[in-house]
């Protein structure tokens, strides 16, 4: 059976784009800019601060870019299991209507 599709294997598919989906779920709440809102008076040191704030706005690029990165595979793993199960489908009602003409 190592060349065939098995049905928990479309399973394993689904759940890889619906974790993808949740993951990015949990990145679009997180909120660092308001979460921390550095500034000088809080952290005490003008560097410090400054650093902090690059820190922020790069995780802050970084995540968006990761976002749509596992945006991407959550789509293609959803197209794939979507196609499979077509492919299942038609195979099944191939042999079904085989079957009815023997």
């Amino acid at each position: 059976m190592g060349d065939r599709t098995r049905i928990d294997d479309l399973n394993v598919i689904k759940g890889v784009s619906v974790g993808l989906s949740k993951i990015v779920g949990e990145l679009e709440r997180l909120d660092h800019k308001e979460q921390y809102g550095w500034n000088r008076e809080i952290v005490g040191h003008e560097e410090l601060t400054d650093r902090l704030n690059d820190f922020a706005a790069n995780w802050d690029y970084k995540r968006s870019k990761l976002e749509e990165e596992l945006k991407k595979l959550s789509g293609i793993a959803k197209a794939a299991s979507e196609a499979y199960e077509s492919i299942d489908t038609d195979l099944a009602n191939a042999v079904r209507k085989n079957e009815k003409k023997s």
